[in-house]
C-alpha cells in the first residue's frame, strides 16, 4: 500500500478548510492507542475527523461510509484521550496549517480558562509512517502537554517527544522544491534520484506520473511541478487507481476525502479482522489439541482383560498354587503372585484391577465421543472466523467461544472466570438479510446467528438451507408462514447463497440439503446451532 503524501494532506486540509475554521470540538475519542475520533461541528453540520497514526497505515478524514469503519469505544479511555478532552472539548478551531514540505497538520485551538484568560493551544498531527505521532502543546511557549506516545532519548537521539520539554519540528530533509529549480537538472534523473532530490514526491506518485506514458522529460517535468502546486485532478486521479488496484469499487462522490477514506479504511478494517481473526485462531486450535489429545489417550491400549484373564487361571488352578508362591505360568501364561496372600485373594486382587481398568476404558470412551463431538463443533466455530468479514460478526463468535470455554473448562477465551455461563446475548446480532425477488433471506454467519435464526427469526413453515455434511451458515427464506410459495429461482438463490457460506464455495459441486423449518430439531445437551432435520431434499449446485 501507499502512504499519505505530504501533497495529498496539504489539497485534504485546503479542500477542508472552509469547515475547519471555526469548528467547534464537541467530543473526543479514541477507539485505540493509535486512533482519534473528533466530533466537531460549524457551519451547521457535524463531521467526525478520523485519525491515525498506526505506522502501518497513518492517515486522516472525515467519516462519511460509516460501513467502512469498527467503531468500538472502549470502556476505559486511554490517558491522552481524557488529557485531550481535558483541554480540546469545547474549543473552537482558529487555524490549520500543514507544515511546508512535512506530512504535518498544526490544529490551532482558542483556549479560556476559568478566569477568561486565552490558552492557545495547538494539536499537531505528524503521519510520518513509523515517526507518526499526535501531540498537544501550548502554542505560545512550544511546551509540550501530552502526545500519544514518548519518544525518550533511548529511541532517538535526534528528537525527543514527551511531555515538559519544548516542542520542535523533526530535521528538515536535504532535499529541493521542484519549483524552485530548472529543467536542466533533472533530464538525468531517474525515478529513485526524483524522490530523493526533490521534496512532496512519494513513490507512488512518481510511479503515477511515469505511468502516465508522457514521451517527453518536459512533459514530466511539467507533470511533477502541477502535482507540486496542488493540481487536484491528478492526486485524485492517483488514488482513484489505487482504489481500483486492490479491486475496491470507488465512493459515490470521489473528492479526495471519500478517496482516502475509501482506501485506508480498507487496510485498516483488513488489519483488524486479521489480527482479531488470528487471535481466535490460536485459541480454537490450542483447543482442538487438547482434544486430539484425549482421543490419543483413549486410543492406547489396555490391559484390563489380561486381569480378568489372569484372575480365571489362578481360580481354575487353584488347586496347583501354594501359598508363599511368588510366581505361577500356565498355557505360556506368567502370573505374578503376592506371596502374602492365598490363591484366592491373589485371583480377588486381579478382578479388581480388571474392574478399575474396565471402567477406566469406559471413562476414556465417553471423554473420546465428547471429545469428538467437541471438535467437530470447533470445526464450525472455525468456518465461522475464517468466513466471517466484519468485525461484529468476530464479536459475536468471540462470546460464542467464551460461552463454550466457560462450560467446558470454567474460564474464558481471555482466560477470565465469569458468573455469566450459559447466559445468551442476543440483541444487535449482526444477522445479514437479503432481498431477492420479493422475498427476504436470512443468512446467519455463525452459531449464534444460527442458533437465533431457528429460535426466534423464522416461523415453521420458512424454507431452512444448509450445505450437506459440513459446516455452513444457515439460510431463511420468509414465506410469511407458508402464505407465500417459494419459487424455484428463490430456491436456486439460497442454496447458491449456502455453498458461498461453506467450505465448498470453490468446489464445482456441493450439495445443499432443504426443508421447513418446522422439521428441524435441537436435541438437549447439543452445541449451540446443532439441529436435526428430516423430510429434507437435496440440491446439487
Amino acid at each position: 500500500m501507499y502512504n499519505l503524501d505530504s501533497l495529498s494532506l496539504k489539497i485534504f486540509v485546503e479542500e477542508n478548510k472552509d469547515f475547519f475554521l471555526g469548528a467547534v470540538v464537541q467530543k473526543i475519542q479514541m477507539l485505540s492507542k493509535r486512533e482519534i475520533l473528533l466530533s466537531m461541528r460549524n457551519l451547521g453540520e457535524n463531521r467526525k475527523l478520523y485519525i491515525n497514526v498506526n505506522p502501518k497505515f497513518a492517515h486522516m478524514n472525515f467519516i462519511t461510509d460509516k460501513d467502512n469503519y469498527f467503531i468500538k469505544i472502549p470502556k476505559e479511555p486511554p490517558m491522552f484521550c481524557m488529557l485531550l478532552r481535558k483541554h480540546l472539548e469545547g474549543a473552537k478551531l482558529s487555524t490549520v496549517s500543514v507544515v511546508e514540505y512535512e506530512r504535518i497538520v498544526e490544529f490551532y485551538f482558542d483556549i479560556y480558562d476559568e478566569i477568561g484568560s486565552l490558552t492557545p493551544m495547538c494539536m499537531a498531527v505528524e503521519l510520518m509512517g513509523k515517526h507518526s505521532n499526535v501531540i498537544l502543546y501550548n502554542a505560545q511557549n512550544k511546551i509540550i502537554t501530552g502526545c500519544v506516545h514518548n519518544i525518550s532519548p533511548e529511541k532517538s537521539s535526534v528528537r525527543e517527544v514527551w511531555g515538559g520539554i519544548k516542542y520542535i519540528y523533526p530535521p528538515k530533509q536535504e532535499k529541493t522544491d521542484i519549483l524552485k529549480t530548472s529543467i536542466s537538472n533533472f533530464y538525468n534523473l531517474d525515478e529513485a534520484q526524483i524522490r530523493d532530490k526533490y521534496y512532496y514526491f512519494s513513490r507512488g506518485l512518481v510511479n503515477f506520473i511515469f505511468e502516465k506514458g508522457y514521451k517527453e522529460r518536459a512533459e514530466v517535468f511539467s507533470a511533477l511541478q502541477n502535482l507540486a502546486l496542488g493540481q487536484n485532478n491528478l492526486i485524485k486521479d492517483f488514488w482513484m487507481q489505487n482504489i481500483k488496484e486492490e479491486g475496491l469499487s470507488l465512493p459515490a462522490e470521489c473528492n479526495l476525502n471519500s478517496l482516502i477514506e475509501k482506501y485506508f479504511s480498507y487496510f485498516v478494517m483488513k488489519d483488524l479482522m486479521e489480527g482479531r481473526k488470528n487471535g481466535l485462531l490460536r485459541q480454537i486450535k490450542k483447543e482442538f489439541k487438547r482434544f486430539n489429545d484425549i482421543i490419543l489417550n483413549s486410543d492406547k491400549k489396555s490391559n484390563y482383560l489380561s486381569h480378568k484373564e489372569k484372575g480365571d487361571l489362578i481360580l481354575a488352578n487353584i488347586y496347583k498354587i501354594k501359598e508363599g508362591d511368588k510366581k505361577f505360568s500356565i498355557n505360556g501364561v506368567e502370573i505374578i503372585l503376592d506371596e502374602n496372600k492365598t490363591p484366592s485373594q491373589n485371583a480377588q486382587s486381579y478382578f479388581t484391577l480388571y474392574t478399575k481398568g474396565k471402567k477406566a476404558k469406559e471413562v476414556l470412551e465417553k471423554r473420546k465421543f465428547e471429545a469428538q463431538n467437541n471438535i467437530k463443533y470447533l470445526e464450525e466455530i472455525l468456518f465461522s472466523v475464517e468466513n466471517a468479514d466484519r468485525p461484529d460478526i468476530l464479536d459475536e463468535i468471540e462470546e460464542e467461544l467464551n460461552e463454550y470455554l466457560l462450560n467446558e473448562r470454567g474460564f474464558g477465551a481471555n482466560g477470565a472466570s465469569s458468573n455469566n455461563k450459559g447466559k445468551r446475548k442476543e440483541t444487535g446480532l449482526a444477522v445479514k438479510s437479503i432481498e431477492y425477488q420479493g422475498f427476504t433471506l436470512l443468512l446467519g454467519k455463525n452459531n449464534k446467528q444460527n442458533d437465533y435464526l431457528i429460535r426466534k427469526a423464522s416461523n415453521p413453515e420458512d424454507i431452512w438451507l444448509h450445505a450437506k455434511d459440513c459446516p455452513s451458515g444457515h439460510i431463511i427464506i420468509k414465506t410469511e408462514n407458508g402464505r407465500k410459495p417459494v419459487t424455484d429461482e428463490v430456491l436456486l438463490f439460497g442454496a447458491k447463497l449456502a455453498k458461498e457460506n461453506s467450505p465448498m464455495k470453490e468446489n464445482a459441486k456441493a450439495s445443499i440439503i432443504y426443508t421447513k423449518r418446522k422439521y428441524l430439531k435441537r436435541p438437549p445437551e447439543t452445541h449451540l446451532g446443532y439441529v436435526t432435520y428430516r423430510e429434507e431434499r437435496e440440491i446439487v449446485i
